[in-house]
């Protein structure tokens, strides 16, 4: 009898994927509801399974969500992805994708925007937004927009922000 409960406990039991954390915590610790979470554990395991069938984002299925293309390479869509994972073990679970996410919910302090915004041009990590750092995600910007420039003008641009 004993042997019989397992075995329909465990067909029961719904497999998560790696990472995966109630949406009740996540709620607790973010501006979404656990309907919201709900929702985006959905448009997680999309994106997750869209390459690698592991239940975890990799850079390339990030990519291809963002972009339809896993292989375009863009500076913002890298850092966005390196600021996501938390862990930095290349990967983004499922609890990272709803703490990250939730800088971008209405509800989210300004103050969690704008560290985000800071880490984001932030490309070395030391704490002070550099010149150069600040030129290099001005002229990604530029190239993504396919906006050429003369670097007399970028210069200028770099120096008035």
């Amino acid at each position: 009898m004993l042997v019989a409960f397992n075995c329909c406990f465990c067909i029961k039991r719904p497999k998560q994927i790696p990472g995966y954390e109630e949406p009740t915590v996540l709620a607790a610790e973010t501006p979404f509801t656990v309907s919201e979470i709900e929702a985006l554990y959905e448009l997680y395991k999309k994106v997750s399974n869209s390459i690698f069938k592991d239940g975890l984002i990799h850079k390339e299925e990030f990519q291809l969500a963002l972009f339809r293309n896993r292989n375009r390479r863009n500076l913002f869509a890298d850092r966005i992805f390196d600021l996501f994972d938390i862990k930095h073990n290349g990967v983004i679970e499922f609890g990272e994708f709803i703490r990250s996410l939730g800088v971008f919910h209405p509800n989210a302090p300004v103050e969690d925007k704008i560290d985000f915004a800071f880490r984001l041009y932030d490309l070395r990590q030391t704490g002070y937004i550099e010149r150069e750092e600040l030129k290099e995600m001005v002229l990604a910007l530029l190239h993504e927009s396919d906006l050429l420039l003369s670097d007399d003008v970028v210069e200028t641009i770099i120096d008035k922000i």
